[in-house]
C-alpha cells in the first residue's frame, strides 16, 4: 500500500495513473465536480468527496454522508486521467453512451493498494431489514421523502409506511420480499384508492422490491403507481465479483 498526502495535480495524475495501470485500487480524498451520463444522467457541482477506482474499472464517488455513491460508473469501464488546466479529470467509460468524468480540483490524500477479496458473499436479507433500513434512510427511495407512520391502518389491511413528498404529496410505501408481484400491485392500488377517497392532499403509491420485473413494471404504470428497486436486498449467494450490490 502507498498513499500520497496534499499532492499537487500533476502528482496525483501520474500516481492515479500508475496505480490504475499497475491493477491497484485507488481512493481519493478530494474536491471535485462531477458529470455522469448513461443509465441515469446528472451534474455534482464542486464538494468533498471520496473517489474510488477499482481495479476492474468501476468508479465510485461519495459524499461524507449517506450510504450510497451519488455517481457510478460500472466495471469494464476504460479509465483515462488528464491534467487540463486547473483540474484533474478522471474520464471512465464503457461503450457511447455511458460515461463518468471526475474533475478534481484539489485533493489532501490518495492511497493506491492492490487488495484482494475473493469471499463468496451470502446475503440473508429479510422484509424487516428492509423496513428498518427505509425508516432510517427514506431519501433512499426519493429525495426529500419524509416517513409520517409506519404500519398505518386501513380497512384493506396495515400499509407498510404512510410518508409525504416535498411537492406535498402523500405517498404510501408498500415493502416486498424478494420479488414484486402483480397481487403486490392490487393490494397497493387498493391502498392508494382508499386514501385518495378519504384524504384532502393527492396520493402517490410506490411499490418497494428488490426485484421488479418488466410486466410488474407496465401494470405499476397502467395503474399510475410508482416503483423502487432496492436490488442490495436481493437473496442471493454470488462470488463477490458478480455480486448484485455493484451499485455501491
Amino acid at each position: 500500500m502507498r498513499s500520497i498526502q496534499s499532492p499537487s495535480l500533476g502528482e496525483l495524475t501520474d500516481f492515479v495513473s500508475r496505480a490504475h495501470a499497475e491493477g491497484d485500487l485507488v481512493t481519493i480524498f478530494a474536491t471535485c465536480r462531477v458529470e455522469y451520463t448513461g443509465a441515469r444522467e446528472g451534474k455534482i457541482g464542486e464538494g468533498e468527496r471520496l473517489i474510488i477506482c477499482k481495479k476492474d474499472g468501476a468508479v465510485t464517488v461519495h459524499r461524507p454522508t449517506g450510504a450510497r455513491a451519488v455517481a457510478r460508473q460500472g466495471i469494464g469501464s476504460s479509465l483515462e486521467t488528464v491534467l487540463i488546466d486547473d483540474f484533474l479529470r478522471i474520464y471512465a467509460a464503457k461503450g457511447q453512451s455511458e460515461q463518468i468524468r471526475v474533475d478534481i480540483t484539489d485533493a489532501s490524500l490518495a492511497v493506491r493498494s492492490s487488495a484482494t477479496d475473493e469471499a463468496i458473499l451470502q446475503e440473508n436479507q429479510t422484509e424487516n431489514q428492509m423496513h428498518e433500513f427505509i425508516q432510517s434512510n427514506p431519501e433512499e427511495i426519493e429525495e426529500g421523502l419524509r416517513i409520517i407512520e409506519h404500519e398505518r391502518w386501513t380497512p384493506h389491511g396495515r400499509i407498510d409506511f404512510y410518508g409525504a413528498d416535498t411537492d406535498g404529496n402523500n405517498v404510501i410505501l408498500e415493502i416486498k420480499q424478494p420479488v414484486a408481484q402483480y397481487s403486490h400491485v392490487d393490494q397497493l392500488h387498493r391502498y392508494v384508492s382508499y386514501f385518495r377517497k378519504s384524504d384532502d392532499a393527492s396520493v402517490r403509491g410506490i411499490l418497494v422490491a428488490p426485484e421488479v420485473g418488466n410486466k410488474v413494471k407496465r401494470l405499476l404504470r397502467k395503474q399510475g403507481l410508482g416503483w423502487k428497486q432496492l436490488t442490495e436486498y436481493q437473496i442471493n449467494s454470488t462470488p463477490v465479483n458478480q455480486t448484485s450490490v455493484d451499485e455501491w
